[in-house]
């Protein structure tokens, strides 16, 4: 699978760099054909001239011959120079898509590819390995990308190309509005990217809720963002999507966050009893980050035609990765005392996961 990636993306890098020197090289041959285009005009208005003005000036002939002699090599040396231009500006042509330079596109594409993955790797394994630091380091990633791409980008065309700069804003206007008719969707997901970088409602490493999905954000990059679900699951979302939707945040770029467990017992139980059993189960946990407060909360609803009490453990973990492990040391830890101080009956249980009107 990694050789597949590894192959598809040097195809798209050498298609890249084709396509840059193709639309170089196609915006210099329309401009020097308008400059060519002008100077035939030209050149034929000079020679209807002398025409037009040996009609009036019948009469005058004879007392100029030596202007008329000095008009003649002057119009024959304008032709020979415009005659002169077209195989210059076929050279230019040549040495604007030469293969030398499309060479070292690819050259440039291709380091600039391996450097960005290597780049983001050694960051990656640098935050697994310092805890304190994962999040910031992490967050260097996607603005490490942009960097990179734009100095490559740079260098292509100011170090290699190195286009004339009236194509330059010939190119920048028809790719302006060709992109802005043809890729309305591709622009907003790229805005949006940048706009996610910038305002940060979010970063990399955090977890957050974004409609149906739930997970630690992986990477943000200019088209979409990845998160990885709880169920080991990758989910790409597009950037205009993440601006137009409600993100949830859990930790908003701390190490630590808020875990809520729920536990349902009877609603006979001893909820005094309970509360201490779940305070000491939160003291006893070993994710438990105890200079936050712990919470605990008793409701009571209706829950398979009874009801039910319901047990909210809301406490602080050490590390946002340790939610779920959390969740089921606490949980495991009470009710294996209330078992063990029989607070639950046998059949509470059992009454429970029996269909509803059995």
């Amino acid at each position: 699978m990694t050789n597949r990636k590894s192959i598809k993306s040097i195809i798209q890098a050498s298609a890249m760099a084709i396509a840059v020197c193709c639309v170089f090289s196609t915006a210099a041959y329309s401009q020097e054909a308008d400059t060519l285009s002008e100077s035939v005009s030209q050149q034929a208005q000079e020679q209807t001239e002398p025409t037009a003005t040996e009609a009036v000036a019948d009469s005058v002939q004879a007392s100029e011959p030596a202007a008329n002699e000095q008009e003649q090599p002057a119009d024959s040396s304008t032709a020979a120079n415009s005659n002169d231009d077209a195989p210059t500006n076929i050279a230019e042509i040549r040495e604007l898509i030469s293969f030398s330079k499309v060479l070292y596109t690819l050259v440039i594409l291709f380091i600039t590819y391996y450097l960005n993955k290597y780049v983001t790797l050694i960051l990656d394994n640098i935050s697994e390995r310092t805890t304190n630091y994962r999040l910031f380091i992490k967050r260097l990633s996607p603005v490490s990308r942009i960097i990179i791409w734009s100095i490559a980008i740079y260098i292509i065309i100011a170090g290699v190309i190195v286009p004339p700069f009236e194509t330059v804003l010939t190119i920048a206007a028809s790719v302006g509005i060709a992109v802005g008719f043809a890729s309305q969707d591709i622009l907003r997901n790229i805005f949006g990217g940048i706009m996610i970088i910038l305002d940060r409602p979010f970063q990399v490493g955090d977890k957050i809720q974004v409609g149906d999905h739930y997970g630690e954000v992986l990477s943000i990059g200019l088209r979409s963002s990845r998160m990885v679900t709880p169920d080991d699951s990758v989910v790409s979302i597009p950037n205009g999507e993440l601006m137009n939707h409600a993100v949830s945040n859990s930790n908003s770029s701390a190490l630590h966050c808020q875990v809520v467990a729920e536990i349902f017992l009877p609603a006979t139980v001893d909820a005094a009893k309970v509360k201490k059993i779940a305070q000491k189960a939160v003291y006893s946990s070993s994710y438990s980050f105890l200079n936050k407060p712990v919470t605990i909360i008793v409701l009571n609803e209706m829950r398979d035609k009874k009801f039910v009490m319901k047990l909210r453990v809301k406490a602080y973990v050490l590390d946002i990765r340790y939610e779920f492990m959390f969740k089921s040391d606490v949980t495991e830890m009470i009710l294996e005392e209330c078992n063990k101080q029989k607070l639950i009956p046998g059949d509470f249980f059992d009454t429970k996961q029996q269909p509803a009107g059995s």
